[in-house]
């Protein structure tokens, strides 16, 4: 999956004390740039409405007799639902018009967030159900060539089969609405998703859902077992399958980028790809799950 970031741009044309932002390009996800009269000049806050942290990073461009009070770029992590002041702005002149542009870059996730390498996830579906493991880091990867993909998994199972929450977490992002699936181009990006951000700053994808009503919602907390949808063939698939990676962000030298982590679960690694068919383990005594619901199915 792509990295989740986006661009947002504000010009100013400041004179003696009027200011009126241009209209930013808006995102998805519920956080935006303000800019507001401060004491001698002006500040940038950035507002997070959303479940997930933020990781921010603020340029000025265009500047005339401005001066910032800190070192640029400035980067920043906004927690769930706040706000803070990213930079403040003031004439170097004072009594002179002054005017520069800004332009911020955020990403859905903190780029201070240390994984834990040593997690072991449960399976990403319900118990007693099968899968064939048909990409992964271990084999070919005709379509994992990013690295926001390259350590995905994706397990071929058939449609409608249920999917569960590998590990607890919070859901922040979880999109039901696409119907289209296949070989086609224009349907990358068109998967359905449930996104979920873990407690260690990681966050795992499962795309390629089926179209359905949402059995989960963006804020909800989960545990590993819930169920969160079913396998589909949405977006560009080649057949019904789950896709499922874990991710984190990571700071560049232009802002930010979303990398793939390697997996390890509770019943060993998955086997190469292949033909080999990779069966949920159960404990003694349990039957497997046919009918899962939405409530929690504990592996651990």
């Amino acid at each position: 999956m792509a990295a989740a970031v986006c661009r947002l741009f504000c010009c100013l044309l400041l004179a003696g004390s009027l200011a009126r932002p241009v209209a930013a390009a808006q995102a998805t996800y519920p956080f935006r740039i303000v800019v507001e009269a401060a004491a001698g000049g002006h500040r940038l806050l950035g507002v997070n409405r959303g479940p997930a942290p933020v990781s921010v990073r603020l340029l000025l461009a265009d500047v005339d007799n401005v001066r910032a009070d800190a070192l640029l770029p400035a980067y920043a992590v906004l927690a769930p639902d706040s706000q803070a002041v990213l930079l403040q702005v003031r004439p170097s002149v004072a009594g002179r018009p002054y005017r520069f542009s800004s332009e911020a870059a955020h990403a859905i996730g903190s780029y201070r967030a240390q994984p834990d390498e040593r997690f072991a996830y449960r399976l990403p579906f319900a118990r007693g159900h099968s899968a064939i493991v048909s990409q992964s880091h271990d084999g070919p990867r005709p379509t994992h060539d990013t690295a926001d993909s390259e350590h995905a998994v994706d397990f071929a199972m058939p449609a409608g089969t249920p999917v569960v929450a590998a590990r607890d977490g919070i859901v922040i992002e979880a999109e039901f609405a696409n119907r289209a699936g296949g070989r086609d181009r224009r349907l990358l990006g068109k998967a359905n998703v449930v996104r979920i951000l873990h407690g260690d700053g990681s966050i795992a994808s499962y795309a390629h859902l089926a179209h359905a009503v949402a059995p989960v919602a963006v804020g909800q907390k989960v545990t590993a077992g819930t169920f969160i949808g079913g396998v589909g063939a949405t977006g560009y698939s080649g057949g019904p399958h789950l896709h499922f990676v874990v991710q984190k962000v990571v700071g560049s030298s232009t802002g930010f980028a979303t990398v793939s982590l390697p997996v390890r679960f509770l019943f060993g690694n998955p086997p190469r790809a292949g033909s080999v068919a990779y069966r949920q383990q159960l404990r003694a005594g349990e039957l497997p799950v046919t009918n899962v619901g939405r409530t929690a199915d504990r592996d651990h």
